[in-house]
């Protein structure tokens, strides 16, 4: 029985869409864990609380435009911690073993 030829899509592999959901889940996991880990250390002094929870928050800050004929405003930002990263690595593992 001759073997079915693969499609490109199949030849591709995974898409754009599938690696941006599993990194935002792993971010989120990550993010949600070091909230949890946050509850119980509190003293933002402690070692714990400085090396898993506290990160950098780039973004931009809110815009405003007005196009007179519709307003609307524009910003973002993404708080990124150790346990936020550790979150990117595994849902990388995990995404390559799907």
């Amino acid at each position: 029985m001759p073997r079915r030829r693969k499609t490109r899509r199949e030849r591709a592999g995974k898409g754009i869409g599938f690696w941006l959901l599993v990194l935002i889940i792993g971010a989120l996991i990550g993010s949600i864990t070091a909230e949890i880990i946050g509850l119980f250390f509190q003293d933002k002094a402690s070692l714990i609380h400085k090396f898993f929870i506290a990160g950098i928050s780039p973004g931009f800050d809110p815009r405003f435009i007005n196009l007179y004929v519709l307003d609307f405003t524009f910003g973002f930002h993404i708080k990124v911690n150790l346990l936020t990263l550790m979150g990117f690595i595994g849902a990388i593992y995990l995404g390559r073993l799907l």
